[in-house]
């Protein structure tokens, strides 16, 4: 699994996930007023590709001047929840899964006003667990609706969800039976399982399936049992959940730590970059900004003694001098390990992934403390880059050492609590990002393409600045 917080140019960020779709994309959001991004769609539709929209049929989306029908003349399908009124229902859902492998997620409506909001999205790929997860809860809100009307049958082909758990039981039962040699027991499971899993569905995992069929009839039995095995593992810990809204509930949750994961990942990446460049600053020219700034100082200092208006001055000179030097004494000793460019990307991925595993917003509340424990941890290795501490982190963690929220807890009044609490916090994640990106230090910092020639350029300037004072002390 990958997950990439996205803050800037978020409408290309979508476009780039639209046009790589094969085979399917269901699409939830409130308001939908982005004719890019409607058009992609219909696209895609024209292309033979399934598409699935839900939105609100409201004044926003009616007046927005896209022409919704132009997608379900190219096969597509709209679904507009609600009846115009202003008291409607409103959906909160904001989400979009892709060839049942990508979840777009986050607090990004699909508006053109949006591009000029402090919004984000968090793409998550390789993640057909989660996608089904997502795909399950996008029938369930157009079930919830409109029941299966206006074509969309329970025999209709787009309609079908696959039930993983029993699909799990049935290929462990065929895995016997191919094991134990038992030839009328395997032509039942056979039977049974092209029942359950249709020709029709456009399913990618369904194709994951036909492929375990067609093994197992060709009696290429190696390769079934592999493609078995390598199923249910992947499947086997899915959730079945039997109340749609504590599904709902769960999966919105799940969704909220994914993105708060992706969130803290960028602040991470913001403060590393703002850390490594002040230790690289200390170290190449804080010496010789500490002797301009004591230079400066004596200079005003005498100064200050002919001249009284110099004093205010002089003390705010000795005051600078005094910061940086306690500054620089506190970073001097500190050291940040060497890394080549692919160690660069290994330490970035690896924490990445770690992180996803022990944030503490994501865990069960037994667990916190020790969550926060070692996400400080991780943070301080990766900060150092230390790439053998965060190898080893990730190792540990990877054991399955923390249980998430969503997993664990099934009280519907609880779950909506820390659904609002996790809002929140990504609200407010988003805004302090925001905040230090349009920063002054992070725009300088950012705007430096070479580093290397930075420091080279400025430390030949300040040591002429050091030379003229020298001379005027002198």
């Amino acid at each position: 699994m990958q997950t990439q917080a996205y803050f800037e140019n978020i409408q290309q960020e979508i476009l780039r996930e639209l046009e790589k779709a094969q085979q399917s994309i269901y699409i939830a959001v409130a308001w939908f007023t982005d004719n890019r991004l409607f058009d992609v769609l219909v696209s895609k539709a024209s292309s033979g590709i399934p598409v699935e929209l839900i939105l609100m049929n409201d004044e926003i989306n009616n007046n927005c001047g896209i022409d919704f029908n132009l997608l379900a003349n190219k096969g597509g399908k709209v679904w507009k929840i609600g009846s115009g009124e202003a008291n409607d229902t409103l959906m909160h859902n904001k989400f979009c899964v892709i060839d049942s492998e990508t979840v777009i997620n986050g607090s990004y409506n699909w508006t053109r006003k949006a591009k000029q909001n402090h919004e984000s999205i968090t793409v998550i790929t390789e993640n057909a667990e989660l996608a089904v997860q997502f795909i399950a809860e996008f029938h369930s809100i157009k079930e919830k609706y409109f029941g299966y009307s206006d074509g969309a049958t329970s025999s209709h082909p787009d309609s079908i969800i696959l039930d993983y758990g029993k699909i799990c039981i049935r290929l462990e039962t065929l895995k016997n039976a191919i094991l134990l040699e038992d030839k009328e027991d395997l032509a039942a499971q056979l039977k049974k399982i092209k029942a359950i899993v249709k020709p029709a569905n456009k399913e990618s995992n369904a194709t994951l399936i036909h492929d375990i069929l067609l093994f197992a009839e060709k009696r290429q039995y190696g390769d079934a049992v592999r493609c078995i095995n390598e199923f249910t593992t992947k499947f086997k810990s899915l959730t079945v959940y039997v109340d749609t809204e504590l599904a709902a509930l769960k999966l919105e949750l799940r969704g909220l730590e994914l993105q708060l994961s992706s969130l803290e990942d960028e602040k991470a990446e913001i403060e590393k970059t703002l850390h490594d460049f002040e230790i690289r600053h200390n170290r190449e020219l804080g010496e010789i900004i500490l002797k301009i700034l004591f230079h400066l100082k004596k200079k005003l200092k005498e100064e200050a003694a002919n001249d009284k208006s110099k004093e205010q001055e002089y003390k705010e000179a000795e005051k600078d001098y005094d910061e940086f030097n306690n500054n620089y004494a506190s970073l001097k000793d500190e050291k940040i390990n060497e890394l080549i460019e692919e160690d660069k990307k290994d330490i970035k991925n690896l924490f990445r992934k770690a992180s996803k595993l022990c944030h503490p917003d994501k865990v069960s509340e037994e667990q916190q403390e020790e969550a926060e424990r070692i996400f400080k941890e991780l943070n301080n290795a990766y900060k150092q880059n230390d790439l053998k501490k965060v190898k080893d982190i990730l190792t540990n963690l990877e054991k399955g050492i923390f249980l998430s929220k969503s997993d664990t807890v099934n009280e519907k009044a609880k779950l909506l609590v820390m659904v609002n609490q996790l809002r929140l916090k990504r609200d407010l994640m988003e805004e302090e990002l925001n905040m230090m990106k349009a920063s002054e230090t992070y725009k300088t910092v950012a705007g430096i393409g070479d580093w290397d020639e930075y420091f080279k350029t400025t430390k030949e300037k300040l040591s002429e600045q050091l030379k003229e004072l020298e001379t005027v002390n002198v």
